[in-house]
Parts: structure tokens; C-alpha cells; sequence
């Protein structure tokens, strides 16, 4: 009896230890699966005598020794990273760090994972000072692409004589799907608002739209108000469209600049979808960017031909009947939008902005040929010279009201040279005494490695020259590298810091507004400039609009900056 009764005691003993969890003598766990789904690792790896947890150290409690004499391990201080093979993780460690070592002075502590598809990444990597305390803090995005670890290199510690103190151990990793009971993916119906986020720091934020493809869906409609104050038409106001690719029927006169008549069209542009698109606007309380009145591109040949290309003609027209073609269609835009919006909303403007000219500069701009030339834009092919650009805000402030920024707008302007080109057509318009231009308008269709700081000194290279900045087309290609959500969400979060430290403030020019080039990834064009990679360069994804890392990268941007 007494042996059934004692094996009895002993099997409910242990199955109370499973169910409760037997805590050892370290009641510091290792790894704690948060709720967000990130995964908190409070100390490194165990190995046998060489490392001693909860000592005391130097008025400290808690501290982890590691005595690199016991050690078997070619790098003695460690975490184990295998369990998260094939992730994408945003990895953020701190610690503070104390090396005794009477040999030397100092000691080179390198933090390092093994990844060898990213050039063995440091977290950390500097020369310290024996007997003192410092701190490690570092922030990074990566690929797991194997069984990966993260340690200090013990190539560069002497393991006869030194001993390294840890405190405050803190490893955090972000990712989707690194945890078990991560949450789904929220819609963007059911978070916090992007404008809101942003109010305190630009004049308006949003997103550009195609109305001819995708603007019918519901989820769609009800997310914009919530996210975005302000929309760019992705096509839907270029001349193309507002002249339905149809060549004029009935010609009629306009009186140019130079007190002569010229044929200009007498029943175009038709504005029947503009004034929808202003009506759907208007009915879910967002504004418009106007894009765009003057561009190489998405403008019909014929628009620049003798008898607009009617009965065969290619011959192009001279600069002066140019000028008045330009002034007529900048004119009867301009208007019909202000008819619109006196007619249909008190007056009050639904469209805030234009991008007048659209990428006029060269890619390969020098100091004395910084426009694109006449082989790839029928402007230039007329002028040949900026008298275009200057005449089109010339027109622009013309036919505006006052308080419609008017913009100049291209890509590639954190590219030295191109920068240089679009401060030279600035400084063009600014020279026009009936000229106006109010902002730079700079895309920001930028590659996942791309450097934040030298688009910054783009940004600053447009102030200076009195004018505010909008990013009007901002999205992200990974190109063709492999879709690493962390990493966009870093490239995202890292870029919003910039721009709100370069916001707007009362006094000072900088950036009013952001707009980024689509809503979710499938609709992204960049798929066609990236054949055979797929991209995913937005803040949303699949038909819930499902929020990616990215978002929050945006949002964390914003909270931090408070």
C-alpha cells in the first residue's frame, strides 16, 4: 500500500508541475510571445559554467556574467535565432554591457548575426573602455534567410583573462508570423486613421486614386475619408483624358498673348467625368490635387500639330500659337473648375493644388542641358528652351485663385544633378514677374535601400529656394529583391521622420503635404516598370485593405514625433 500510495503522490506531483510550469531557480523567462505578435527574448543563451545568471555586479542585481575562460563556444555571448528561419523580423536590442579584463585598456565588442545573405549584419561595433559601463542600443531589418544567431564575435574578446557583465537585456523581434497567436492582419476601416495621425504635421495626406479602375469599391470609400483628406487622380485629369483622345471637330478662335487670333477647339476639353470625380469628392468630404495641366506625356500629338493633325499634318506649330494653345486649355481647365465649385459647393475649392508642369527635367541633365530634349518631349521639340515651363505657371497664376498652390512636379530629385536641373527651371519661373510657383512637387518613387538623408538634402536644396515641398507619388519598390515587409515598414517609418522633421511651420517653408502613389499593392503600376518581380510598395494589401508592417511603420512615425 504504502509503495502504490508513494507512486501515486509522485504522478499527481508531476502532473501538477505540468500544469502550473515548474519555475526553476531563474524566474526570468527567455522568451515571452507578446499579444501584438512580436517576441520579447530577455537574456542570452545559456552555457554551462561559462555563463552565471541574477548575480550581483557593481551595486547591480540581475546581471548575467559570462566567463570566457569556461567557455566552449566560439562566440560565448548568444541567442538563437533558428526558430525564426525564413522570417522577415525588425530586430531592436539594448543592454548595457561592463568588460573586466586587466590585460588591456580596451575592448572591440561587436553584436553581429551570421546572415550571410546580407553581408553578416552588426548590430553593434565599437572600441570600449574596460571597467566602465556602456550601453548597446540598435535597430535593424533583415532577412532570416538560414538557422541564424545573434552574438558578440568572439574573435575580438581574450578569453584567457577577460569576463563580460550583461544588464538590462532587452532582444525584441517584429514580424508577421512569428508567433503562434499573432493577430490577423486589421482593415483599414478598423484603425487608426492615417490624416488624423498626420494633421498635427502637413496640411493634408492621401493617396492617389484610379476612378476609372477600383474607386467603385465600397471598402475602398469608406476607408478614404477615414485615411486620407486629400486625392490625386492617377489618370483621370491628364489632357488625354480630358480631351477623350478625340480630335477636335469644330475649331474656333482664341485671342493669344500677342493680340492675335488663333484656332483653338470649340467643343473640347468635355468635362463630364471631372465633374463626377468633383462630385464624388465632395460627397465623401475629400479634396483633389490637379494632375496635371502641362506634361510630355498623356498629351495627344495632335494637341502640338499644325491643324491639330487633321487631314494628315505632322508639321509642328510655332511657339506662339503654342503659347495660345497652352493659355486656352490652362484656361478653360482652370475655369471650368472654378464654375464647378461656385456652382456646387459654395464656392469653396475641392481641388487645392496643381501640378502645372509635369517632368520637364532631364534624367541626364548637365549644367547648360537640363531639359528633356525634343526626342522625347514635343515642348521642348516647339521652344527649345524652358519658355514653356515659365509660360505655364505664367497662365497657371493667371486663371488660379490665389490660394491654389501651384506646382512643379517630377521624379528623381534626390539625384544631384537632376536636382540642380529642377532648381534652374525654379529659378526660371521665379525670374517671371507674373509667375507663381508655390511648391516643389517631388514624387518619391524611391528603391527599399534608398537613402533618406540625401532626399533630405533635396528637400532642403527646394526650400531654399522660398517655395514649399509635396511629396505627390510616393511609393516603394523592393525591385528585385525579395519582398521583406520589416524592412518596407523601416524604409517608411524612417523616411515620415524626415518629412515631419522637414514639416511646414509657421515662418519656415517645408514639406505641407504627402500623397502616396496608391492605395494597395495590387494596384501598383510599379509592377510594369519591374517585369518578373512582383512589388509591394504600399501601406495596404488584398480586397479587405489589409494594414501591412508599413502602416504602422507610418503611424509609429507620427506617435514619435509628438
Amino acid at each position: 500500500m504504502m509503495k502504490k500510495t508513494l507512486i501515486t503522490l509522485i504522478s499527481l506531483t508531476a502532473a501538477f508541475l505540468l500544469i502550473t510550469g515548474c519555475k526553476s531557480k531563474d524566474t526570468n523567462p527567455q522568451i515571452i510571445e507578446n499579444s501584438d505578435g512580436s517576441v520579447s527574448i530577455t537574456r542570452i543563451d545559456e552555457d554551462g559554467k561559462a555563463i552565471l545568471f541574477n548575480k550581483n555586479y557593481a551595486n547591480s542585481k540581475n546581471v548575467t556574467q559570462v566567463n570566457l575562460a569556461e567557455t566552449s563556444r566560439a562566440n560565448p555571448v548568444m541567442v538563437d535565432l533558428s526558430a525564426y528561419e525564413g522570417k522577415d523580423i525588425e530586430i531592436t536590442l539594448s543592454c548595457e554591457m561592463y568588460v573586466e579584463d586587466s590585460s588591456s585598456e580596451k575592448t572591440q565588442i561587436i553584436w553581429m548575426i551570421n546572415e550571410l545573405d546580407e553581408g553578416f549584419p552588426k548590430l553593434f561595433d565599437r572600441k570600449v573602455e574596460n571597467g566602465k559601463w556602456f550601453s548597446v542600443n540598435k535597430h535593424l531589418t533583415l532577412h532570416l534567410s538560414g538557422k541564424r544567431q545573434l552574438y558578440v564575435s568572439g574573435g575580438t574578446l581574450n578569453k584567457e583573462s577577460a569576463k563580460i557583465y550583461i544588464r538590462n537585456f532587452k532582444l525584441r523581434l517584429n514580424g508577421e508570423g512569428l508567433t503562434k497567436g499573432a493577430p490577423q492582419p486589421e482593415v483599414w476601416t478598423n484603425v487608426t486613421g492615417l490624416k488624423d495621425a498626420l494633421s498635427p504635421y502637413f496640411d493634408y495626406f492621401g493617396f492617389c486614386v484610379s476612378y476609372n479602375e477600383g474607386f467603385k469599391e465600397p471598402l475602398l470609400q469608406q476607408g478614404l475619408p477615414l485615411h486620407a483628406s486629400c486625392i490625386t487622380m492617377e489618370n483621370e485629369f491628364k489632357p488625354d483624358f480630358i480631351f477623350a483622345w478625340a480630335k477636335p471637330q469644330r475649331l474656333t478662335e482664341f485671342k493669344g498673348e500677342d493680340g492675335r487670333l488663333y484656332e483653338v477647339p470649340a467643343e473640347m476639353p468635355t468635362f463630364v467625368q471631372m465633374d463626377a470625380i468633383l462630385s464624388d469628392m465632395k460627397r465623401l468630404g475629400l479634396k483633389l490635387r490637379g494632375h496635371v495641366l502641362v506634361w510630355h506625356s498623356q498629351t495627344p500629338v495632335w494637341f502640338f500639330q499644325k491643324d491639330y493633325g487633321r487631314n494628315g499634318e505632322t508639321q509642328l506649330v510655332s511657339p506662339d500659337e503654342m503659347n495660345a494653345r497652352m493659355e486656352w486649355y490652362i484656361k478653360s481647365v482652370l475655369q471650368h473648375v472654378a464654375q464647378w465649385e461656385k456652382e456646387n459647393n459654395n464656392g469653396e475649392h475641392i481641388i487645392l493644388a496643381w501640378d502645372v508642369v509635369n517632368e520637364a527635367a532631364s534624367d541626364n541633365a548637365t549644367e547648360s542641358n537640363f531639359l528633356r530634349d525634343a526626342s522625347s518631349s514635343k515642348w521642348f521639340a516647339i521652344y527649345q528652351n524652358e519658355t514653356f515651363i515659365v509660360n505655364a505657371f505664367r497662365y497657371a497664376n493667371k486663371y488660379a485663385p490665389k490660394d491654389v498652390k501651384l506646382v512643379y512636379n517630377d521624379y528623381g530629385c534626390a539625384s544631384v544633378n537632376k536636382n540642380k536641373a529642377i532648381c534652374k527651371i525654379i529659378d526660371a519661373i521665379q525670374a517671371a514677374p507674373d509667375a507663381r510657383i508655390d511648391a516643389a512637387g517631388m514624387q518619391t518613387h524611391i528603391g527599399i535601400n534608398d537613402s533618406a538623408a540625401n532626399f533630405e538634402k533635396a528637400v532642403k536644396n527646394f526650400l531654399a529656394k522660398g517655395i514649399n515641398v509635396q511629396i505627390t507619388e510616393m511609393d516603394v519598390a523592393n525591385g528585385s529583391s525579395s519582398y521583406n515587409a520589416m524592412k518596407l515598414k523601416d524604409c517608411y517609418k524612417t523616411y515620415f521622420k524626415m518629412f515631419i522633421e522637414n514639416r511646414k511651420q509657421p515662418g519656415k517653408n517645408g514639406i505641407e503635404g504627402v500623397t502616396l502613389w496608391g492605395v494597395r499593392d495590387e494596384w501598383t503600376w510599379l509592377n510594369s516598370m519591374h517585369k518578373g518581380h512582383t512589388q509591394y510598395p504600399l501601406l495596404f494589401k488584398g480586397k479587405e485593405f489589409h494594414c501591412k508592417p508599413a502602416y504602422y511603420g507610418v503611424i509609429e512615425a507620427a506617435k514619435e514625433a509628438e
